[in-house]
């Protein structure tokens, strides 16, 4: 195995020395290969090596590999779960904002332009580029270029409320951001709650099907004789399945864990 594990290591430095001499052109940016590679490539040949070195099984090399080539995936999944809740907690603000500063007098073009200059970083860019673009094109397609850049629901109903501003009229303006500001506020504070609840649920999966993981690496580093069987391929197709398994009865966990509705 140790031999196998070598050769492959060689001829992969073969085919990197090889790439070089073919292409010799220069990249100034040093995350260019990075970039080329991707970030799952490299996560998975990185998994493959620890799950190798760990227990010298290819098994344990293939199985490393892919969890951490799933690990991107799941980590941009939870980042844009995360800048949606922002912007929708955002949108709600800033309906708050417009609303109070309706109410008080101040014409929406003021208040756009004060709501943008203190606007919650999630949506703050975008409610700039909004009055700036409200200048030159008008408010109603400004307000639309607005929602498809913002891309949410409520930042929908926001840009529509604020596309009809002339026909609506101050008062009733104010009372359409106050019903927005109301009900995106009550709903991201379901969804937050909701995603809390989730957050709990997955962890538990992760626990759940980490634990024999865990065990196993233990048990191999204090006594490796006693994971000897494991050492032929049949063993190695034991844990094969096993890890089948395991892995099956986390999805499924996962599955019972997702709450619909959430910010998915």
């Amino acid at each position: 195995m140790d031999a196998l594990f070598v050769s492959s290591l060689f001829g992969l430095g073969l085919v990197f020395v090889f790439d070089a001499l073919v292409r010799p052109e220069v990249r100034p940016d040093p995350t260019f290969w990075l970039r080329k590679v991707g970030s799952r490539s490299l996560a998975a040949a990185i998994g493959a090596a620890v799950g190798y070195w760990a227990t010298g099984w290819p098994i344990a090399a293939v199985a490393g590999g892919g969890v951490a080539a799933a690990a991107p995936g799941m980590l941009r999944r939870s980042r844009e779960d995360r800048a949606l809740l922002e912007r929708r907690e955002a949108v709600a603000e800033v309906s708050s904002r417009l609303r109070d500063a309706i109410r008080s007098g101040i014409g929406i073009a003021d208040a756009l332009a004060h709501a943008a200059e203190n606007a919650p970083p999630a949506i703050r860019s975008d409610l700039r580029r909004l009055v700036s673009e409200a200048r030159v094109s008008g408010l109603p397609e400004a307000a639309h270029a607005f929602a498809e850049r913002v891309s949410d629901p409520c930042a929908d109903l926001l840009a529509s409320a604020l596309g009809t501003s002339e026909r609506l009229g101050s008062r009733n303006l104010s009372e359409v951001l106050d019903a927005l500001a109301e009900a995106t506020t009550t709903q991201a504070a379901a969804v937050r709650e909701a995603r809390a609840r989730q957050t709990r649920n997955r962890m538990s999966a992760r626990i759940v099907a980490a634990v024999p993981l865990l065990l196993l690496l233990a048990i191999r580093r204090a006594n490796p004789a006693y994971l000897a069987p494991f050492e032929t391929a049949s063993g190695q197709a034991v844990l094969a399945f096993a890890l089948v398994l395991i892995w099956a009865g986390y999805v499924a966990m996962r599955r019972a864990a997702r709450i619909e509705g959430s910010v998915q």
